[in-house]
């Protein structure tokens, strides 16, 4: 049985060898036949085929496609500006742009830290109005397709001639989302081609159509000449007001209070310390930035952000979110009952954080005869949200009269005459003094004499925030 067992595996293996061999060789013979060739060459010519027809596709100007077929590594780029405008630096984020940094005009440059298949894109400084090649008319956007990449704003580059475009590579997907009757304003300025079938908004981005009293369909002044008399006059002597601890520090001719000249009043507890406590927390939810001053206003009707050399504070704009909070929105409703002005008239909280040594020199909240739809600030209301130790005061500079901030007092004052409300009152002029000890935070209403909300809407304020 042994030597039968033994024979018969070594006749297996014969058998599974003369198998092996005869299948090596049938697939040796087949790969050298005509049919696997001519396979073969198909495959290959298909895969050739399949990537040249994908580079060609990204070479069409594709950036979803050039940024995917970039290997993504850590890099560093620089970028010079030659042009004579003051530049921004834009990180493409997908969306309406993250800001880097500035770099001066003539020749300064900037060193970034980023990745290989970034977009960047370039604006003048304090605005999103695109810098443009003058011949091709196309925005300057440079791409990282490999590391250690520099890039030229040349000197030519320029805002495009053609005030109607799209700023940012997500404007076609905002107009299909319903933004442009959403958010007219914003969208005809920074969306135009996407919003011109919908909007007309060719013709709209000129504010000298956009922005007519009549074509925003504003009319009725809050104040007449005498009615900032009358408001100011009920709150010294109406007894309604009187939890409020109203104090009269200024008024014409000093018959109600106070130093003789324009109205200036406290009301000592006007709000409490959860709503002060909400509109600080709300400013957090908003984020606090560098302060700001506005400049120019270029063609599409928009002020340029300046960094102030005299106001080093940090602010933050109460809206969105921070607009709902129930604290907010009854703050409001009390100055609305108060002063009898609409809310629509006011801008949204300026919420203000300074901290030791910061400062506001002296300024005036107002113009001389401002113009725009909704008309001049006729009056601020301002808020105290905490104590300071030393220093805070606001101090109004004409008048030789200082207000030291309390957690829970507004101050008021308005920055136009009785006697016509639409011209600035020059006496106004007031500064926030040097924090010495501690912080001050605060916010604060500007109240316009006409509708303000519907030419913001629209864009017709010079804010775009």
């Amino acid at each position: 049985c042994a030597a039968f067992s033994v024979t018969q595996e070594v006749e297996t293996e014969r058998e599974h060898r003369r198998h092996a061999n005869m299948l090596h060789t049938s697939r040796l013979r087949f790969m050298n036949s005509p049919i696997f060739l001519f396979f073969l060459l198909l495959v290959l010519t298909s895969v050739n085929v399949s990537v040249k027809a994908q580079t060609e596709q990204c070479a069409e100007g594709d950036e979803t496609c050039q940024a995917k077929n970039v290997k993504v590594v850590e890099t560093k780029i620089k970028i010079t500006n030659k042009s004579k405008h003051r530049a921004d630096i834009y990180w493409d984020d997908g969306g309406y742009g993250s800001l880097i940094g500035t770099v001066d005009q003539r020749g300064d440059s900037m060193n970034i830290n980023t990745h290989t298949g970034h977009y960047f894109f370039i604006t003048r400084h304090g605005l999103r109005e695109g810098l443009h090649d003058p011949e091709t008319d196309e925005q300057y956007r440079f791409f990282v397709s490999k590391p250690d990449l520099e890039f030229v704003v040349p000197e030519s580059a320029a805002p495009s001639t053609e005030p109607c475009q799209d700023r940012f590579s997500i404007c076609k997907n905002e107009a299909k989302l319903g933004k442009c009757s959403w958010s007219p304003g914003w969208m005809i300025v920074h969306c135009c081609k996407s919003c011109d079938e919908e909007l007309d908004a060719a013709r709209l981005i000129d504010p000298k159509v956009r922005c007519t009293r009549e074509n925003l369909n504003v009319t009725e002044p809050a104040w007449k000449p005498g009615d900032l008399n009358k408001l100011f006059t009920s709150w010294a002597t109406d007894e309604q007001f009187s939890p409020y601890d109203p104090h009269v520090l200024s008024s014409p001719g000093g018959e109600f209070g106070g130093k003789s000249g324009p109205w200036v009043l406290t009301f000592d507890n006007f709000f409490t310390d959860a709503e002060a406590d909400a509109l600080i927390k709300g400013g957090e939810m908003m984020g606090f930035q560098r302060s700001t001053d506005q400049g120019e206003t270029n063609a599409s009707g928009e002020m340029v952000k300046m960094v102030s050399q005299t106001r080093t504070s940090s602010n933050a704009w109460c809206s969105g979110q921070c607009e709902r909070l129930p604290e907010v929105i009854s703050v409001t409703k009390k100055i609305v009952k108060v002063t009898g002005i609409p809310k629509k008239n006011y801008e949204s909280f300026q919420i203000l954080g300074y901290q030791k040594n910061q400062f506001y020199r002296r300024h005036h909240d107002s113009s001389m005869r401002d113009e725009t739809p909704s008309g001049p600030r006729i009056m601020t209301f301002f808020l105290y949200l905490s104590d300071v130790e030393e220093g805070g005061e606001t101090h109004f500079t004409d008048l030789d009269l200082s207000v030291k901030p309390k957690k829970g007092r507004a101050l008021v004052w308005p920055s136009v005459i009785d006697e016509d409300p639409a011209f600035w009152d020059s006496r106004m002029y007031h500064e926030a003094k040097d924090v010495i000890k501690g912080e001050k935070y605060a916010a604060n209403h500007w109240i316009h004499l006409y509708d303000y909300v519907g030419p913001n809407h629209w864009g017709c304020t010079g804010s775009f925030s």
